[in-house]
């Protein structure tokens, strides 16, 4: 028989064991080259790896000293500006003690000359003298604030009182500036909730805004003052006929010594030194408030709020 060898296995069968021998022997071959060759590739990848990090440490290493350096300066600008910044605050209370004496010097004998003179264009210059020393002694109030404030000195004499106190103690003297420019002053009934503050400085912040909104609004115009409770909340509300603000100044001008870019009227834009509603944002704050202002722009007055809790 020639397909059997005389063992008695088939050909076939000897001819497919070798076969497999053969494929067996080359894979294993392949696999063991395989083995090497990933072998060579990872031990390339891993050596690239710790050259990266390497370079890593040593980036970080850099970027560390450079950091420690300019903490280190900074560290001393800080200082400087600190000293700096108590430099000014103290030449700005000398300059306001020293102008706040001589200025009152100077309204109360212009106003005790006003009394005796009769010639009427004397009695004009005085009366101009008179009314830029108010507006000197406004400077000088808020430029005191304003070194309280940056000193941290700012202190608020906190009781409990009526809410109505606060418009109550300034009404009068705000309808008679209203009145002398021709201005209709429109105030609504306060609410009588008790709140917890400093009368005296929150008056002085709804006076600011009374005050703005006159100067602002030109004659034949109104100034409304109006009130909103929402729960504990009172929001008070300074609406004026004026101007109006540019859209993008309305958080820009509770910066201080800001003044209005977009505004036209050059006369206008200039009255003031930008100190009022900053030095009425602190007060605010200081009381846990918020103050803002809304505008839908030039030409379309304004609208100026602060929002208190009562007790």
């Amino acid at each position: 028989m020639e397909f059997f060898i005389i063992i008695g296995i088939p050909l076939t069968l000897l001819l497919l064991g070798g076969l497999f021998l053969i494929v067996s022997q080359t894979t294993g071959f392949l696999q063991f080259v395989s083995y090497q060759e990933r072998q060579r590739i990872s031990d390339k990848i891993i050596s690239d790896h710790i050259r990266q990090i390497a370079l890593a440490q040593t980036y970080i290493g850099q970027r560390s000293r450079q950091l420690e350096i300019l903490s280190k300066q900074l560290a001393l600008s800080n200082e400087e500006l600190y000293r700096l910044n108590e430099m000014k605050s103290k030449f700005l209370s000398m300059v306001v003690h020293d102008v706040r004496t001589p200025l009152a010097s100077i309204k109360g004998f212009s106003e005790l000359m006003n009394k005796k003179v009769s010639d009427e264009k004397s009695k004009e210059y005085l009366k101009n003298i008179v009314m830029a020393s108010e507006q000197l002694g406004r400077l000088v109030s808020d430029l005191t604030d304003l070194a309280m404030i940056e000193a941290g000195k700012l202190k608020m004499e906190k009781t409990e009182f009526n809410f109505s106190e606060i418009p109550m103690s300034i009404i009068a003297a705000i309808k008679v500036n209203a009145q002398k420019k021709g201005v209709k002053l429109i105030d609504a009934p306060p609410p009588d909730d008790v709140i917890y503050g400093d009368k005296f400085r929150l008056s002085q912040v709804l006076m600011n805004l009374l005050n703005n909104a006159i100067k602002f609004t030109p004659p034949g115009k109104k100034v409304e003052l109006l009130y909103k409770k929402e729960g504990r909340y009172i929001t008070t509300c300074v609406k004026d006929s004026g101007i109006g603000i540019h859209p993008s100044e309305t958080k820009k001008i509770f910066e201080k010594f800001y003044q209005a870019k977009y505004q036209k009227d050059e006369k206008l834009r200039k009255q003031g030194w930008g100190l009022g509603l900053a030095i009425a944002e602190e007060i605010i704050h200081a009381h846990k408030g918020e103050i803002w202002a809304e505008s839908k722009g030039l030409g379309f007055g304004s609208s100026f709020f602060f929002k208190l809790k009562t007790e």
